[in-house]
């Protein structure tokens, strides 16, 4: 009998411990009125992100939600070479932070917030610096991204037509990376308001990004989801005088893999090493 008490405190320990680790670990509080973004008819909240590489590396992101809010992303990865890292960001709308819960070190967050529930700032609690500052036009497309961290500061621009997503355009101290996106013949209408491929990430890593997006965090997504996107520099001929446009990005085809109701349920590329990238929704 002795041995099932003290398997029996022994389990209640252990969960105790996994509840505990999925708790926000921070104290920082403020009074704060959030604005929560409305979202357009027909969009579908994402609850897993996952990207499967030919060669076995893997990166899973799951997104938990408090009734229609965004409350956490979880994501795993897995190195096809062995190890990986995992991380939680949390996110307390009460007193506008995200708290974010790494293997490497914990940070929080507080942000604000325009009118339309987007996010327009983002501050290190511990430090007092800005990590970031994003403005939007006037439906709410994200514009300018300026990220700064204690050796870096890179400034984004964005590029939109008719409400499609054309490029991002990222400079900094021996910086210059750059997406263009094209939208050919059947490019599908992006009914659940998923980010778009190699969207440039925003302090957070891209499927964190990728997951705030959809949940309006960033602003609006793009309205339909190209079909080629141009990337990868020759960086060997990248410099802070180089003139844009004068080095020709990769070219690579998207191809997309639609339910009965037109959402994406995955998507791939021709890039090497191939993937593809599987999307669950709530």
């Amino acid at each position: 009998m002795k041995i099932f008490k003290y398997l029996a405190i022994a389990l209640f320990a252990l969960t105790m411990v996994a509840c505990g680790d999925d708790e926000p670990k921070s104290n920082f509080t403020r009074e704060f009125n959030m604005i929560y973004p409305q979202l357009p008819a027909g969009h579908k909240s994402i609850s897993k992100i996952e990207q499967i590489y030919d060669n076995g590396t893997s990166i899973v992101a799951t997104a938990d939600y408090d009734g229609n809010h965004l409350k956490s992303v979880r994501v795993e990865t897995k190195y096809h070479t062995g190890g990986g890292n995992e991380e939680t960001i949390n996110f307390d709308y009460k007193n506008g932070a995200i708290i974010c819960d790494k293997s490497i070190q914990d940070v929080t967050y507080s942000f604000e917030v325009n009118s339309d529930g987007a996010i327009t700032s983002l501050k290190n609690v511990s430090t007092g610096r800005t990590a970031a500052s994003l403005q939007y036009n006037y439906v709410n497309e994200l514009e300018l991204a300026q990220i700064s961290t204690p050796s870096s500061s890179d400034v984004t621009k964005v590029a939109w037509l008719n409400g499609n997503l054309m490029q991002w355009e990222s400079t900094g101290v021996n910086k210059k990376d750059s997406v263009v996106y094209e939208y050919g013949l059947g490019a599908p209408l992006n009914k659940g308001g998923i980010d778009v491929i190699g969207n440039e990430s925003f302090t957070f890593t891209k499927y964190v990004c990728a997951i705030m997006r959809n949940a309006g965090l960033f602003g609006v997504t793009s309205a339909y989801l190209p079909t080629v996107i141009k990337k990868d520099y020759d960086y060997t001929q990248v410099n802070e005088t180089t003139p844009p446009g004068t080095i020709e990005l990769k070219r690579y085809n998207i191809t997309y893999e639609l339910d009965s109701e037109g959402y994406v349920k995955s998507y791939a590329t021709n890039e090497v090493p191939r993937y593809t990238v599987k999307i669950t929704y709530r």
